[in-house]
């Protein structure tokens, strides 16, 4: 299951043409690390809401250390509150968001 998530992130960042690509890469990504996320089927939920939110080009996973990588497209910079929300949205608390914007314990105000 893992193996497909990653299949998934990966056709993410084809999809997005290689302009794109790299300007994405020469930004920092966002590590979102979450309480509960234990098994394939979590971080795919997960990713799947956080692939919703605007601005957002790509999502990876680390199910042992209970962490997300999001990948911003180019030229944005995807809102931590609507980042921190879309954990929330698949069922999950955040518990650290850490990437450009700063890094957030709490839920972000914007």
């Amino acid at each position: 299951m893992l193996t497909k998530i990653m299949i998934a992130s990966l056709a993410s960042v084809l999809t997005i043409g290689l302009g794109t690509k790299i300007a994405a890469a020469e930004k920092a990504p966002t590590t979102i690390t979450v309480d509960g996320m234990h098994c394939p089927s979590c971080a795919k939920k997960i990713a799947g809401k956080l692939t919703a939110v605007s601005g957002v080009a790509a999502v990876s996973t680390d199910i042992k250390a209970a962490q997300l990588q999001v990948t911003a497209a180019a030229k944005t910079n995807p809102s931590p509150k609507a980042l921190w929300e879309a954990v929330e949205a698949a069922g999950y608390k955040t518990v650290k968001i850490e990437g450009p914007s700063g890094v957030f314990t709490e839920k972000p105000k914007s």
